[in-house]
C-alpha cells in the first residue's frame, strides 16, 4: 500500500490504545492515515498491518469505555478506616468519572486521561470537634481537604464530589 507523506502522520503509543489483529496490545510507532485508520510502523511497506484503535471507543461492548463505576467500601475497608477512590478525567471532553481499581489500571496509562487516587476517610466523627482552643478535624473535613488537593490534578473534581461525609460511619 502506498500513501503520500502528506496523507499520514507517524506517532507513538505506550500501550493501552492500539491492538494487533490477534488481540495483543501494540506498543511502538504507528501511522495514522488521513482517513483515521491506524497501521504499524513508521512507513508503509509489505509488513505494515492495520491496528484496532480503542482510543475513541463508543460502543458498549468495548472494554475501554469511560463511564462511572458503582463504588462502595467493603467490610475490610471499614476495618482499615480508609479506602481509595479512583477518578479519571478525559482530556478531550473534560468529563470526570469515578472508576474501580481495575478500570483505573486500564485507563491510567492512556495519553488522553488524567487520573488521581484519593484516600477517603471512613471512620467518624463526620464533623469537626472543638475542645477548648483545639479543633479536631472530622472525616468530612479530611475528605474535603483530599478533594481540594486532588483538584490541582483534575480541575472540576470538587464539583463532582461534594458529599464529604459519604460512606463515613
Amino acid at each position: 500500500m502506498y500513501l503520500p507523506k502528506s496523507k499520514y502522520n507517524v506517532k507513538h503509543t505506550k500501550g493501552g490504545e492500539l491492538f494487533n489483529p490477534n488481540g495483543s496490545e501494540y506498543i511502538g510507532f504507528y501511522i495514522e492515515s488521513f482517513t483515521g485508520e491506524i497501521y504499524t510502523g513508521k512507513k508503509f511497506n509489505s509488513s505494515t498491518v492495520k491496528l484496532k484503535d480503542l482510543r475513541f471507543a463508543d460502543d458498549t461492548s468495548n472494554p475501554l469505555v469511560l463511564k462511572n463505576d458503582f463504588i462502595r467500601p467493603t467490610k475490610q475497608d471499614y476495618l482499615e478506616e480508609k479506602f481509595n477512590r479512583y477518578y479519571i478525567q478525559d482530556r478531550r471532553t473534560k468529563s470526570i468519572v469515578e472508576v474501580n481499581k481495575e478500570n483505573y489500571k486500564r485507563f491510567n496509562p492512556l495519553n488522553y486521561t488524567i487520573s488521581v487516587i484519593i484516600s477517603w476517610v471512613l471512620k467518624g466523627p463526620v464533623g469537626d470537634i472543638n475542645k477548648g482552643p483545639y479543633i479536631y478535624f472530622g472525616a468530612a473535613s479530611q475528605n474535603k481537604e483530599s478533594i481540594i488537593e486532588a483538584e490541582q490534578t483534575i480541575k472540576g473534581l470538587s464539583q463532582i464530589v461534594n458529599n464529604y461525609g459519604e460512606f463515613v460511619v
